[in-house]
């Protein structure tokens, strides 16, 4: 139909469409018939958005309304049928800065409900967004699944100076969805001789493979009163110490642990019965079981090849959150706790040791013979556990940003972190935020002590991570990283600090596995696709 001298040509007849109720449907602009199917109708983006008049055509609306049997009439409602991306840019911006959006070509909408179905063979293209303002834009794109732009490429492509700059989409979002917009604001920091770089700016990272929220921001989390220990799993809150009877100004922030989030809390039981000293293996523990949920399709190839590694002795894997009644609800730390003893050790070479079962740096081990649950792929030269003791400002933010370029999981050890003279304590980082600089300001870490009081006994912290001038000969003056409780909530900052005294990352090492099993390695790309 067109809107031509103030009515709509052809005209409807009610009688000609039979008699009882009707559904009524619309889609805008008009669009070319999916071949055979009179149902459906193509989409093919425009490339160039650039353009007020291309920007507004890309725009696909549609309406759907019931009319009724005695009813003559009807009142369309029109709403987008795409997604739309907002780009807020702040900070140094040059002048000459293009911006890209990657997007799939086509697709195509039913006239029947709405529903849009991108073409994954259409495949990828680069689109020019529509300048709003100075520093905004604004672009339409397809629905479609988010997983495409987590890559080398990733979403948006940023290019001054005859260079790029590749922005990878790191949202817990799974898709971008019809009739709904994200919004991107992003901080351009143009360091002297280096460019733009805006791959962590103002972002929230997830260790590979993690389903959890990031902190919404203290405004947007419940309160909870001190003394409550269980919580709504898969949640942020805040403890109100503030509404004490006796008010403390302390500010602690937690997520909760949720079946399926990706991450693992191995905590010691209660009392430390048999585990005080056990805080490495708690560490390895959890990425050894991030290790294997993220490799169980290689792990399933793996044990349909070669079975059972040893006849006496069965791999543990079995991970629950920890309660009053189960305490030893890691099997992965449980095995570790009656190998080694009640003693202290080294966290990287935990890891290595379960897989591949080279011991070095560990501790005496009442397996002699052991040599890993997967010495039939790994070798004792093959390393899944890698460590640095710098922990400098720039060579911690290094690590961390590589862990997260690469999937990687993040342990870490922290000095008297635990109170005074506790020494060294090992923690994991599941995800961290980053400032405007792309600088890490806070993580998300599991503490495996004092489980007894954890809320629900498994749960990530959420602190700030400063950096601070060390007086240390030797490090002349760098400065250092230091884990640190958030500000207090009368203004005051926690005096407080443990400084990071090692960072170990854990490869998945699928180039290993792949090379092992290219079978299943292609059944796993198709897949994901």
């Amino acid at each position: 139909m067109e809107y031509t001298g103030g009515e709509w040509l052809p005209a409807l007849n009610r009688k000609a469409c039979g008699t009882g109720d009707l559904t009524l449907s619309a889609i805008y602009p008009l669009l070319p018939q999916d071949g055979n199917e009179p149902a459906w109708r193509d989409i093919a983006m425009p490339v160039d958005q650039s353009g007020a008049a291309e920007y507004e055509a890309a725009d696909v609306l549609f309406a759907s309304t019931e009319v009724g049997a005695s009813s003559a009439s009807a009142v369309l409602k029109f709403n987008h049928a795409l997604h739309r991306i907002n780009i807020h840019l702040k900070g140094n911006i040059p002048d000459d800065l293009t911006i890209e959006v990657k997007s799939l070509a086509g697709g195509r909408i039913s006239l029947e409900d709405g529903t849009v179905k991108a073409d994954g063979d259409a495949g990828f293209v680069w689109l020019k967004p529509y300048r709003q303002g100075s520093a905004s834009y604004s672009i339409i794109i397809l629905p479609q699944a988010t997983e495409a732009f987590r890559g080398e490429e990733g979403l948006l492509r940023l290019t001054s100076g005859g260079k790029s700059v590749a922005y990878k989409f790191d949202s817990s979002a799974e898709r971008f969805n019809e009739g709904m917009q994200t919004t991107l604001n992003l901080t351009l920091k143009k360091e002297e001789g280096s460019e733009a770089d805006l791959e962590f700016s103002n972002q929230t990272r997830w260790v590979y493979g993690i389903k959890s929220p990031a902190f919404p921001g203290k405004e947007n989390v419940p309160s909870i009163p001190s003394w409550q220990k269980e919580v709504e799993d898969g949640i942020w809150f805040r403890y109100s110490y503030e509404n004490m009877s006796i008010p403390l100004p302390y500010e602690n922030q937690y997520l909760t642990w949720k079946e399926g989030c990706g991450w693992f809390d191995c905590n010691k039981t209660f009392k430390y019965q048999g585990d005080g000293n056990m805080c490495w293996a708690a560490a390895a523990s959890n990425l050894i079981h991030w290790w294997m949920d993220q490799n169980r399709e290689y792990i399933a190839a793996y044990d349909k090849k070669y079975g059972p590694e040893y006849g006496d002795l069965k791999r543990p894997e079995k991970y629950t959150r920890m309660t009053p009644e189960n305490q030893q609800h890691s099997e992965v730390f449980n095995f570790f706790k009656s190998s080694f003893g009640n003693q202290g050790s080294w966290d990287t070479g935990g890891v290595n040791w379960f897989i591949n079962g080279n011991d070095k740096n560990l501790i005496y081990c009442r397996l002699p013979e052991f040599h890993g649950f997967f010495s039939r792929v790994f070798s004792e030269d093959d390393t899944i556990a890698t460590e640095t003791r710098d922990t400098s400002k720039d060579n911690f933010n290094r690590w961390i940003k590589d862990a997260f370029r690469k999937n990687r999981a993040i342990c870490f050890t922290a000095f008297n972190f635990a109170g005074p003279n506790t020494k060294r304590h090992s923690m994991v980082i599941w995800g961290a935020e980053f400032d405007a600089e792309g600088i890490v300001s806070n993580v998300y870490f599991c503490d495996n002590n004092y489980g007894e009081d954890e809320p629900n006994h498994g749960s990530l912290r959420r602190y700030k991570v400063e950096y601070l001038l060390s007086d240390v000969p030797e490090h002349q003056g760098k400065e250092f990283a230091y884990l640190v409780q958030q500000d207090y909530t009368d203004g005051t900052k926690p005096t407080a600090r443990a400084e990071f005294t090692s960072l170990t990352l854990v490869d998945l090492r699928r180039d290993i596995w792949q090379k092992a099993f290219p079978e299943e390695t292609m059944n796993n790309q198709l897949h994901r696709q």
